[in-house]
C-alpha cells in the first residue's frame, strides 16, 4: 500500500513537486522592460506573469508574451521614464499546473544596473583635412545621459593579399563624433562604437558593438577591383556584339555582290572536269564548264559605247587643183575630227607650196 501511494503521489500532474523556472529582466534602451523565464530551458507549461515598479502601483498582467512553440517563455511591458529608481516586483503563476493548488513565485528586483541599449547605427567616416578623420553615429536612446566607446584599429602590413590587423584601442566620449589625428594614408582603419548610460545617470551596462566600419585602402581597392572587373565585363560585351555585327554585314554583302564573293571566296574547279569536256562539249567555253552565273559574266562586260571617228591622211594637192575645188579654204583633217565636212571632195588636200618656199611653211 505504501509503494501504491508513493507511486501515485509522484505521478500527479502539476508543478506542486517540481520548481519554478527563474525570471531575469532587463530595461532594453530605455524604451521597454523585457523578462525571459527559460534560462532553464522551454517550460512545459504556459505560466501567467504580473508586474509592477514600487509599492503604490498594482499588479498588471503582461500585455505581450514572448512565446516558443506554443509556450509563453517572456514578457515586455512598458518603461516610464525614471522608474528603473523603483523596486521591480514580478510575480510568476502557473493556474494550470494543479487543480486545487496555484502555484506562484515573486521576486523584487533593482534594475538600475540592468539597462542595456541598442548598438548604435549609421557610423559615417568623413575627411575634414589631410590631418584629421572624423566618426559619426547615431544613440536611438532618449536620453542625453549617455557616453559612447569607440574603438578602432589600423591594418599592419598584407600577406599573401590578407590584411593583418594591429590590437583594438579603445576611448570614451561623450559625444556622438570622434576625430582620429594624422591617419595613414597606407593603411586601413576599423571602427566600432558602444553605448550606456553616464555613471551620474546610475551607470548600465555596456551595448552590444556595432557593425564595423573601414576606411582606407582596402575599401578603395575593393572599389578598384570592382570598376576593372565592370570594365572589363563591358569590353568584351562591346567586342562580342561588334564581331556579331561584323560578320552579319559580312554575309550580307556575300549574298548580293557575287563578284566580291568569288574574290574572297575563290570557285575551285571540279576536278571530275577533265578538258575533254571543255573542248568537246562545252566548246571551249570556260564559264559554262566552270558553271559560272551568267549575271557574273556580265557584270565584267563594258557597259558603254564609244562613237566611231573615221580617219582619213594627209595629202598633198597642187594648187591648180584647189582653183577647181568648190572649197575657196583648204581644209585640214585630223584623226580627231569627227565632223562632215562642206568640202565635195573625198579626201582633204592641200596646197602644194611654191618652188621657192621652204619646206613645212605654207
Amino acid at each position: 500500500m505504501m509503494l501504491l501511494g508513493f507511486i501515485f503521489i509522484i505521478s500527479l500532474p502539476g508543478c506542486l513537486f517540481s520548481p519554478l523556472p527563474n525570471v531575469t529582466c532587463m530595461i532594453i534602451n530605455l524604451e521597454y522592460v523585457k523578462c525571459t523565464w527559460n534560462e532553464q530551458g522551454i517550460p512545459d507549461y504556459n505560466y501567467t506573469f504580473y508586474s509592477r515598479f514600487g509599492n503604490q502601483s498594482p499588479y498588471t498582467e503582461c500585455p505581450e508574451y514572448l512565446r516558443k512553440g506554443v509556450h509563453t517563455v517572456g514578457c515586455k511591458r512598458p518603461y516610464g521614464k525614471g522608474q528603473k529608481f523603483d523596486i521591480f516586483y514580478s510575480k510568476l503563476s502557473c493556474p494550470d499546473c494543479a487543480a486545487n493548488n496555484t502555484s506562484e513565485w515573486k521576486q523584487e528586483s533593482d534594475l538600475r544596473d540592468r539597462v542595456r541599449l541598442n548598438p548604435p547605427h549609421n557610423l559615417s567616416l568623413a575627411m575634414q583635412s589631410s590631418s584629421e578623420l572624423w566618426l559619426y553615429w547615431n544613440i536611438s536612446a532618449m536620453s542625453s545621459c549617455v557616453e559612447s566607446e569607440v574603438g578602432y584599429r589600423k591594418s599592419t602590413d598584407q600577406k599573401d593579399g590578407n590584411e593583418s590587423w594591429g590590437s583594438w584601442t579603445s576611448l570614451v566620449v561623450q559625444t556622438n563624433s570622434f576625430r582620429l589625428h594624422f591617419p595613414s594614408s597606407s593603411n586601413c582603419y576599423a571602427f566600432r562604437v558602444r553605448t550606456r548610460v553616464q555613471a551620474n545617470c546610475r551607470e548600465s551596462m555596456w551595448s552590444d558593438w556595432s557593425s564595423p566600419v573601414l576606411w582606407g585602402e582596402i575599401s578603395q581597392k575593393n572599389i578598384t577591383d570592382i570598376g576593372n572587373q565592370f570594365d572589363g565585363t563591358l569590353t568584351m560585351v562591346v567586342s562580342v556584339i561588334c564581331s556579331l555585327v561584323v560578320l552579319v554585314l559580312l554575309a550580307c554583302l556575300l549574298v548580293q555582290n557575287e563578284r566580291l564573293r568569288v574574290i574572297l571566296i575563290p570557285i575551285v574547279p571540279n576536278p571530275s572536269k577533265t578538258l575533254e569536256d571543255l573542248i568537246y562539249i562545252h566548246n571551249g567555253n570556260v564559264e559554262e564548264w566552270l558553271n559560272i552565273s551568267k549575271d557574273f559574266v556580265e557584270g565584267f562586260k563594258p557597259n558603254f559605247s564609244e562613237p566611231v571617228c573615221p580617219v582619213r591622211e594627209y595629202s598633198l594637192v597642187p594648187q591648180a587643183s584647189i582653183s577647181g575645188s568648190e572649197c575657196s579654204l583648204p581644209i585640214l583633217m585630223d584623226q580627231s575630227d569627227c565632223l562632215s565636212s562642206s568640202c565635195s571632195t573625198s579626201s582633204s588636200s592641200l596646197p602644194s607650196p611654191p618652188e621657192n618656199t621652204q619646206p613645212g611653211l605654207v
